[in-house]
């Protein structure tokens, strides 16, 4: 392969690794609707779903499962669900080192809530509150703080 090859390969990994770093979790252009999110989660067997609204480019509701009430939160990037009573298996070492692989410094307030990973941390020189996939520690959601 050529130098000439090259550098356009070079140059556009290098800008694919950018562009996924800025905007990795950042709320997405078309998050969806109330009824979508609805309709996802009655799919997944919720019933009763009240309070749906969108918050830090993530959906949050009330449902009934299982003839119990929970919060869930709702990421329209994945279609994933995550309950409140939702666990995991990793540890805040495991958040912190996922984080810092991703470029993210300043870490801290590392917390397990609802169902997700949340965490401070900064990235490019700007603070972000961050919320983490309970299974794979990736940032599934992430604002300005």
């Amino acid at each position: 392969m050529t130098i000439r090859a090259i550098k356009p390969l070079a140059l556009s990994a290098a800008l694919a690794v950018v562009a996924g770093t800025a905007c990795a979790g950042d709320p997405p252009r078309d998050a969806g609707t109330d009824q979508s999110v609805r309709d996802a989660l009655s799919a997944a067997g919720y019933t009763d779903i009240e309070d749906v609204e969108r918050d830090d480019g993530l959906w949050e509701a009330e449902a009934r499962r299982d003839g119990r009430r929970v919060d869930v939160v709702f990421d329209p990037n994945t279609g994933r669900i995550y309950p409140e009573d939702g666990q995991t298996s990793l540890t805040e070492a495991d958040v912190r080192a996922s984080l810092e692989s991703a470029g993210y410094q300043r870490i801290r307030d590392i917390s397990f809530d609802d169902g997700l990973w949340e965490a401070d941390a900064e990235l490019d020189g700007v603070d972000y509150d961050l919320y983490l996939d309970p299974e794979s520690a990736e940032v599934v959601a992430r604002k300005r703080d």
